[in-house]
């Protein structure tokens, strides 16, 4: 692979590390540390698995928006201590319909290094489509964006345990129209 067109880096402790790397791998607490995820669809929950599939859904100024992204890859070592995964991106829908198209490509790798002297790294390649040249800056700020906004929610929201999402249930209320016209009746 080619040299990324950008990384970023954040510090963080040895037990911040861990937890963040716990929360990065957990496909069900990203909506608790991840800004752009305030719904996370896919197949498959729990830890990320290479080939899985997955889209960010969040509101933005009243209308649905989806990221789409897939894991290509994933490596975890013992020494040293760290986990690493690399994502494509699929590509990003308003209301179901194609938005960002003058970004061609995105992958981002995440290595989270969960040592004394570790922290965050992520690093980025992207291509834009041909037509884009003329917005050059704008595209680049964008796939910029991605990865800048991962790195700041996963050093801010994603150092603290996050428990399992509980599902959804529904109670039963008996009220207390319902009491009355009931055994009394009888």
């Amino acid at each position: 692979m080619d040299a990324p067109q950008g990384v970023w880096r954040r510090s963080l402790a040895e037990k911040e590390s861990i937890q963040a790397s716990q929360n990065l791998s957990q496909l069900d607490a990203w909506p608790s540390w991840n800004t752009s995820a305030q719904r996370v669809l896919s197949e498959s929950t729990g830890v990320l698995e290479v080939g899985q599939r997955f889209d960010l859904h969040r509101i933005e100024r009243q209308r649905l928006v989806e990221e789409m992204w897939k894991v290509t890859s994933i490596r975890i070592g013992e020494k040293p201590n760290f986990t690493e995964i690399e994502f494509e991106w699929l590509g990003q829908q308003r209301e179901g319909k194609a938005v960002g198209t003058s970004l061609k490509s995105l992958k981002m790798s995440v290595t989270i290094l969960c040592e004394p002297e570790g922290g965050i790294e992520i690093a980025a390649w992207w291509t834009l489509s041909g037509w884009s040249r003329f917005f050059r800056g704008r595209v680049n700020s964008q796939a910029k964006a991605f990865a800048t906004q991962w790195l700041d929610d996963l050093s801010a929201r994603g150092i603290v345990p996050i428990g399992e999402s509980q599902p959804l249930t529904f109670v039963d209320i008996e009220s207390e129209d319902s009491k009355t016209v009931g055994d009394d009746d009888v």
